[in-house]
């Protein structure tokens, strides 16, 4: 799990964030410091720097050390750990560019992937499959892969929904039932209307799915099922949405995946069905223009 993500999992003292941020922000020098060195730089004692370690679940600081660092270091080609916020800079070649986006996005998915609760992701997808309607809430930066999602689902004749405006989302959430399945999306997962569409969702009797990013936030704890992604972006602070964009895609992309695969040969045969019928639509309406 990324030493970020074990940060925001645990509960810190103030002495004891400014040495987990000094291994995120030394992470090349670290490996080659001593427990007292690091206590000096962070103005901390070898005490609180051997409890950081054993919070983020090692033995001690060698221990850390020769299990973190060195797996990491081997895992990263430049043992340089991308900015989420800022992983290109003023006068970065095209080719820096396509590297850094490229590796910045396998990361993300990597680290979403690690925080997969599969017993809970086998159930969703279970529920999802069975569901007359599954309805998606979401905000504005999170629509484009709410209707992807919905995109694919259409595709296979399941009946997808995405509701983005609080009027619309307020809506469909009054209205859902037993028959519906919600999946609701929001970055920090304070997002006082998603938060309010979950709690009505229930009310309805709906089963409800945040994806957040990971740590304690409100609309995970009201809804029957979480899943997160890195919590690596700053709200206001950052150039683009590069980890958390292919955190969500990637969970979404799961559940597809998953119900495709419930009724897998079904399924591909109404897609080429549908596919065949849209394409003779479009054929003949080229010809009636000629």
């Amino acid at each position: 799990m990324d030493l970020q993500t074990k940060l925001a999992s645990e509960s810190f003292s103030g002495t004891e964030k400014a040495v987990v941020e000094y291994f995120i922000n030394h992470f090349d020098s670290v490996v080659d410091m001593t427990t007292l060195q690091v206590a000096k730089h962070t103005f901390t004692s070898n005490a609180t720097v051997v409890r950081v370690c054993q919070k983020l679940g090692y033995k001690g600081f060698n221990d850390f050390k020769l299990k973190y660092l060195t797996e990491q270091k081997s895992d990263s080609p430049s043992a340089e750990k991308l900015d989420a916020n800022f992983p290109i800079q003023s006068g970065d070649k095209v080719q820096k560019i396509a590297t850094n986006i490229a590796a910045l996005k396998e990361a993300a998915i990597e680290e979403t992937k690690s925080l997969l609760d599969y017993v809970h992701l086998q159930d969703v997808i279970a529920l999802l499959e069975s569901a007359e309607t599954i309805n998606v809430y979401c905000s504005h930066s999170t629509i484009a892969h709410a209707k992807e999602f919905q995109y694919h689902c259409m595709r296979i004749g399941k009946r997808v929904i995405v509701a983005s405006g609080p009027g619309e989302q307020d809506y469909y959430a009054s209205r859902s039932s037993e028959e519906n399945v919600a999946i609701l999306l929001s970055y920090t997962g304070e997002t006082h209307e998603t938060i309010g569409d979950a709690k009505l969702c229930r009310y309805g009797g709906t089963k409800t799915i945040s994806i957040t990013s990971f740590g304690q936030n409100s609309l995970s704890e009201v809804c029957d099922y979480s899943f997160f992604i890195p919590p690596w972006e700053k709200y206001y602070s950052k150039i683009g949405q590069f980890a958390s964009s292919a955190g969500f895609s990637y969970i979404l992309d799961l559940f597809y995946s998953g119900i495709f695969e419930k009724d897998y040969l079904a399924n591909y045969e109404y897609m080429l069905e549908h596919t065949g019928r849209l394409s003779m639509v479009q054929i003949n309406k080229k010809m009636s223009d000629i």
